[in-house]
C-alpha cells in the first residue's frame, strides 16, 4: 500500500505541471501566439523549481515538523492558486497582462516544489537496505504525477473546463493537500484553516464570473479592435477562440488572441479580403473539388461554396471550436448545412499525409499570421510540397502568406508558376496569371445565401468584380513589392517565419518585451559563430 508520502509526491507533481499547462496557456493568449510565450513559462517554471527545492531541502535538514511546515507552505500556495483569477481579472494594460503571469508562474513553481524533497524526506526510511527502494518509490509517485498532469489537464479538462475552473481546480487541490498535512501534524479545528481557503474561493469566483479569458481578451485587443466589445468565447483543449463586435462592423473573430478573420461573407464592404479567395475562381477553368484547410470564421468556406461548379468542399480543421462558434451565427451556419461541404477534425498535415490520393483543383490554406508559434508547419516547402502533390493537374493552391516575404520565396521554390494577390500567394504547375475567358460570368453565378456575391457596382470600372476579371494577380515584376524582409526558404528544420525574421514583427506591439529577447539571442548568436569560427581555425 502506497504511503502518505507518496501520494503527496504524486499529487504536487499533479498540480504543478497541471498549472504549467495552464500558464503556457495564458501566456500564448495574452502574447498572441509568440514563440516566446512557451520558453518564457518554461525558464520562469524551471526557475521556481529550483529555488523551491532549495528550500525545501534546508528545511528537511533543519529536523523541523515537516508535516506542519508542507500544511503551512501548501496552504500560501492554496492562497495564491485561488487568487489567480481576481489578480489576472484586475490587469488591465496589454503589458501588465504579459508580464504579471509570468512572474506568477515563477511564485506557483516555487512554493509547490518546496514539497519535492520533504515528499521525500518523509517517503524514505533513512537506513537500511530499504533507503534506496523507498526513495525511489516516492520519486516514481512524483514522476508519474507529473506525467499525469499535462495529459489529463491538457487532453481532457481543457475540453470541458474553462480556464478559470481550471485555475479554481488547482487551488482546491492545494488547498485540500494543505488540511491533509495539517492533520497529519495534528493540528486542531482544522475548520479555521479551511475558512480563510473559503472566502478566498468566493471572492475569486465573484471575478471570474464573466469569465476569466472574456476579460483578458478585453484587456489585450488589437489595436485595430480598441472600443469593440468581445461577445462570445469557445474554449478547447486545442486553443481558446472568441469574437469582438464593433458598432457598424461584421465581429471578428480570433484564435488564440490573433486575428482570425470576419464572420461575414461581403464582397462589397470586403473587411475581410475575400476577394483573394474569388481570384481563384476568376482564374481556374472549372473547379469542382476544393479543400480547405482550417475553417476561421466559415467565410473562405462561403466564398468558394458560391460556386456552382464546386460539387464538393473538403474542409479540415484542428480545432472544433471554430464549428462551434461558426453554429452561432444564422448568417454563416448556411456553410455548415450545405451538403457539398464535409468537415473534418484533424490537424492539416496529418489529414494530407493520411489520403495521398484525394486531388483537388483548388486548395485553400488561409494561415493565421506568420510569426506566431507552430507556422512553420503550414509554410513550410515540405507542406507546400505535400499540398502539391494533392493538385490535379492545372489546380492552384492558395496560401495567406500575411505579409512574409518568406512564404512567397518558398512557394516560388515548389511551383513551377507563383501569383501573388495582397497576402495571398498562389502555385500551380501550370501558367493561371489570366482571367477565364467567361470570367464575367463566372463573377455574375456567383451566390451565398440565395444572394449574388456582387452588386451591379462591382461590374462597373473601379469595382472590385471588374478589377477581378482583368487583372487578378501583381504583375510579374512587382510580386515582392511591399514585403518587408530579404525572402528566404522556409523549411520545415529552420523555423525562418517564427524565429529568424518573425520576432521583428512583434516590436509595434510589445517593444520593451522584446527588446532584451533580441539582445540576448544577438549575444548568442555571435558566440556560437565565434566558437565555430574558432574551430574551424583550429582544424
Amino acid at each position: 500500500m502506497c504511503s502518505f508520502a507518496w501520494w503527496l509526491s504524486l499529487t504536487i507533481g499533479f498540480l504543478s505541471l497541471s498549472q504549467e499547462i495552464l500558464w503556457v496557456r495564458i501566456a500564448a493568449f495574452t502574447m498572441r501566439g509568440s514563440t516566446y510565450a512557451f520558453s518564457a513559462v518554461l525558464l520562469l517554471f524551471l526557475s521556481g523549481i529550483a529555488l523551491g527545492a532549495s528550500v525545501g531541502k534546508r528545511w528537511c535538514g533543519q529536523r523541523a515538523d515537516l508535516y506542519r511546515l508542507a500544511a503551512l507552505t501548501l496552504g500560501a500556495a492554496a492562497v495564491l492558486d485561488l487568487s489567480l483569477v481576481p489578480v489576472l481579472a484586475l490587469l488591465r494594460t496589454p503589458a501588465v497582462t504579459i508580464a504579471v503571469p509570468l512572474i506568477l508562474v515563477f511564485f506557483t513553481a516555487t512554493l509547490k516544489s518546496v514539497l519535492f524533497p520533504i515528499a521525500h524526506h518523509l517517503g524514505s526510511r533513512q537506513s537500511g537496505p530499504q533507503l534506496g527502494r523507498s526513495v525511489s518509490k516516492v520519486y516514481f509517485g512524483n514522476i508519474l504525477g507529473s506525467a499525469l498532469g499535462p495529459i489529463v489537464t491538457g487532453y481532457v479538462l481543457l475540453d470541458y473546463v474553462p480556464l478559470e475552473g481550471c485555475l479554481f481546480l488547482i487551488g482546491a487541490g492545494s488547498a485540500t493537500l494543505a488540511l491533509l498535512c495539517a492533520r497529519r501534524a495534528h493540528v486542531t479545528r482544522l475548520w479555521r484553516l479551511a475558512l480563510p481557503f473559503g472566502l478566498v474561493f468566493l471572492v475569486s469566483w465573484r471575478f471570474g464570473a464573466d469569465g476569466l479569458v472574456r476579460q483578458l481578451a478585453s484587456h489585450t485587443l488589437p489595436n485595430s479592435l480598441k472600443g469593440g466589445t468581445v461577445k462570445q468565447v469557445v474554449e478547447t483543449r486545442h486553443g481558446i477562440i472568441h469574437t469582438v463586435a464593433l458598432p457598424g462592423h461584421p465581429e471578428t473573430i480570433l484564435g488564440g488572441n490573433a486575428y482570425d478573420g470576419k464572420l461575414a461573407v461581403d464582397l462589397q464592404a470586403n473587411e475581410n479580403g475575400l476577394d483573394r479567395a474569388v481570384a481563384l475562381l476568376a482564374v481556374h477553368p472549372r473547379p469542382e473539388r476544393a479543400l480547405i484547410i482550417g475553417m476561421g470564421g466559415g467565410a473562405w468556406i462561403g466564398v468558394i461554396s458560391s460556386s456552382p461548379t464546386v460539387r464538393e468542399i473538403v474542409v479540415v480543421e484542428l480545432n472544433k471550436g471554430y464549428r462551434d462558434m461558426i453554429r452561432r451565427y444564422p448568417g454563416m451556419a448556411a456553410v455548415l448545412s450545405d451538403p457539398r461541404v464535409k468537415i473534418t477534425i484533424d490537424d492539416g498535415r496529418r489529414w494530407l499525409r493520411r489520403h495521398p490520393e484525394d486531388k483537388f483543383d483548388l486548395i485553400v490554406a488561409n494561415t493565421t499570421q506568420y510569426w506566431r508559434a507552430y507556422t512553420t508547419n503550414l509554410l513550410s516547402r515540405e507542406y507546400f510540397r505535400l499540398m502539391a502533390r494533392h493538385l490535379r493537374p492545372g489546380g492552384i493552391v492558395g496560401v495567406n502568406s500575411t505579409g512574409s516575404a518568406d512564404v512567397l520565396r518558398t512557394a516560388a521554390e515548389v511551383f513551377a508558376h507563383v501569383e501573388r494577390r495582397a497576402s495571398f500567394v498562389y502555385g500551380s504547375d501550370r501558367p493561371f496569371a489570366a482571367p477565364r475567358r467567361d470570367v464575367d460570368e463566372v463573377m455574375r453565378a456567383l451566390r451565398f445565401n440565395d444572394r449574388p456575391v456582387f452588386d451591379q457596382a462591382a461590374f462597373d470600372p473601379g469595382g472590385l468584380a471588374r478589377e477581378l476579371s482583368t487583372q487578378p494577380f501583381l504583375p510579374a515584376g512587382e510580386r515582392f513589392s511591399g514585403l518587408r524582409f530579404n525572402p528566404a526558404i522556409v523549411t520545415d528544420a529552420n523555423l525562418m517565419t517564427e524565429q529568424a525574421h518573425g520576432r521583428w514583427d512583434l516590436y509595434h506591439r510589445f517593444p520593451g518585451v522584446y527588446r532584451w529577447v533580441d539582445r540576448m539571442h544577438d549575444a548568442m548568436s555571435l558566440e556560437e559563430a565565434e566558437r565555430a569560427l574558432s574551430l574551424a581555425e583550429r582544424r
